[in-house]
């Protein structure tokens, strides 16, 4: 496969050309070039023809698609105290979801070791060896450098500094290994499921730490390096201490691990991950639901400076602890109102992400369906295993 097939796969991937007229309209190139690409992708049985009823009322016509049972993506959304590992077919459809609690700073050989395990045991459910897989991508809950893969100076995360993430599974899988930061890929799976009109967003993750993800006017912007939109750890003067060993970081009142650390010292309760603390909100527990509203009122803070430099049209506010009361968003609409210019919030809306815990994964096969289809990967796609 070459450059020109690959970039007519993209094509039919993303429906934006459907047919071999389609696809000369929107590449520019000969029908007779075209042509010969799709006979080649047709007979390898990884493009097909689908009938479908036209809109109009018309006899049915061919729809070009991808065969997305040829092949598998493979996703793993690793958050600080729970992992959730995902199978999906070649066009992202998530096929089998597990969990695993898992602690991030149980170390990156137990975390690593959890989240590979997990993907063959879900392949052998599906009959499938590693060879079958096209494509994989790993959020991870810290600093990503993106040209590399690697974890750099993660303020909370003991032991993965410098941690080659891509290289804990190369020698079991020989397919492209994507990684980024959690909240970004949780704001790539939200992203996809807004109307198109949506350009920029700014994705806000509540869960046992804070992250944002920022898409500007339709892309991912992830910085020089990889470090945009680390929300969590901008101080302000006095506060509580971080457990980065700031203090007043956003994280140090609004994090799940904050509230936790509260909830032991004054409420004398054990909580261990983000699901236990929303447990706690949804039985009406008095000092959980106020710390909640303090949370939403810190994180307002963070978000109106966000969105006077951002200016987005949708905040989106997901992760674990996103929907644990009404309180919490609550807080952070009053303080983003209170704080932030009239023209900024204009037509702001701050709403809670509609695929909650399946947008991590959601955006993780979205990124290894995009790297498995990126030139020169897409040559593997051709070979039936």
């Amino acid at each position: 496969m070459d450059e020109i097939a690959a970039s007519l796969l993209g094509l039919i991937r993303s429906g934006a050309a459907t047919s071999q007229a389609q696809l000369v309209r929107s590449t520019g190139l000969a029908r007779a070039t075209v042509a010969r690409r799709l006979d080649a992708l047709q007979s390898s049985g990884l493009v097909r023809a689908d009938a479908y009823v036209r809109g109009t009322g018309g006899r049915p016509a061919d729809r070009l698609v991808i065969d997305g049972a040829r092949k598998f993506l493979l996703g793993a959304d690793v958050g600080g105290s729970h992992t959730r590992v995902a199978i999906a077919d070649l066009l992202g459809t998530l096929i089998e979801v597990t969990d695993h609690d898992i602690n991030v700073n149980d170390g990156p050989d137990a975390v690593l070791g959890t989240v590979q395990a997990a993907f063959l045991e879900l392949l052998e459910r599906q009959s499938a060896t590693p060879a079958r897989v096209a494509g994989i991508a790993v959020g991870i809950p810290g600093p990503i450098e993106q040209s590399t893969g690697r974890v750099v100076s993660p303020p909370t995360m003991r032991g993965w500094d410098g941690i080659d993430v891509p290289a804990a599974f190369t020698e079991r899988f020989d397919a492209p290994i994507v990684v980024d930061k959690d909240a970004n890929i949780i704001a790539i799976g939200e992203y996809a499921h807004v109307p198109p009109a949506v350009r920029d967003v700014l994705l806000l993750k509540v869960g046992m730490g804070i992250g944002a993800g920022i898409i500007a006017n339709g892309e991912i912007l992830r910085g020089g390096q990889g470090a945009a939109g680390d929300l969590g750890h901008l101080p302000r003067p006095g506060g509580e201490r971080c457990r980065c060993g700031q203090f007043g970081c956003a994280e140090a009142t609004a994090g799940g691990w904050a509230i936790a650390r509260v909830l032991e010292r004054d409420g004398g309760m054990s909580v261990a991950t983000s699901a236990d603390i929303v447990a706690l909100a949804r039985d009406g527990h008095p000092l959980v639901l106020d710390l909640l509203r303090r949370a939403g009122h810190r994180l307002g803070d963070v978000l109106a400076d966000a969105v006077g430099m951002l200016n987005p049209t949708l905040v989106i506010v997901g992760g674990n602890l996103a929907p644990a009361s009404p309180a919490l968003l609550d807080a952070i609409r009053e303080r983003v109102a209170e704080r932030s210019h009239p023209l900024a919030t204009k037509n702001l809306r701050i709403e809670l992400g509609a695929l909650g815990a399946e947008a991590g994964l959601t955006g993780a096969v979205k990124l290894a369906g995009d790297a498995a289809f990126a030139w020169p990967h897409t040559a593997a796609l051709l070979h039936n295993v």
